[in-house]
């Protein structure tokens, strides 16, 4: 699957999570080009517009391995994604989402 259907395939996928999205550069001391917060208990994923596409995929990734997405349909190529310790090339570091209110 292209990195285009991919990008495509994780913000359906996080959209229908109920995740919102916002572009929107970062401080360039934080070292990073986005990720997944909680602001007033919605949950929003931050972009930076200027990151290049394999990046973004790897942000968008990383939010959708933190999230239940067991139950919603994902392509066969995403889901080897989620299950894979690897991509682009790179190791995926995998933060986990501590719900703060349960």
């Amino acid at each position: 699957m292209e990195l285009a259907l991919q990008l495509d395939a994780l913000e359906r996928a996080l959209t229908r999570l109920g995740i919102r999205f916002l572009e929107e550069e970062l401080p360039e001391e934080s070292h990073v080009d986005g990720g997944l917060c909680r602001v007033q208990g919605e949950m929003l994923l931050y972009v930076s517009p200027s990151a290049p596409p394999w990046r973004r995929a790897e942000v968008l990734l990383d939010a959708l391995r933190r999230l239940p997405h067991q139950e919603i349909w994902l392509p066969p190529e995403i889901r080897q994604l989620l299950s894979s310790d690897d991509f682009c090339g790179k190791p995926v570091r995998l933060l986990r989402l501590k719900d703060e209110e349960t």
